[in-house]
């Protein structure tokens, strides 16, 4: 396997994410409770720039009758729609997936 530099552990701890295009396809990379997961940067919803949104725990419920679920999610920026970032999977539509990726960081930079 080969790893791809695609930003800084700096800009990453500031911004939440890391951005790059790797072999044509742009991918992400945001830490969840201190583990990294790279995900590529397109919501199969409408395209939005998933890792662009939010980790943030999942809302679950009914409306009006919101929980916190205890789990964290990415968030897609555009719609709303939620991501198990370990696996990609949609958490409100199985048919849903985003790739996942490997992802370390090593000398201040994130690959």
């Amino acid at each position: 396997m080969s790893w791809e530099d695609v930003g800084s552990v700096a800009d990453l701890e500031r911004d939440g994410h890391v951005v790059a295009r790797i072999g044509g396809r742009e991918v992400g990379v945001v830490a969840v409770n201190g583990k990294l997961h790279g995900i590529r940067n397109r919501c199969p919803h409408h395209g939005g720039p998933l890792c662009l949104g939010a980790v943030r725990e999942r809302v679950s419920g009914a409306p009006g009758r919101y929980e916190l679920a205890g789990s964290l999610v990415l968030r897609c920026p555009w719609h709303g729609w939620e991501f198990d970032p370990a696996t990609g999977q949609c958490l409100d539509d199985t048919s849903m997936r985003v790739a996942v990726y490997e992802a370390k960081q090593e000398g201040g930079r994130v690959f």
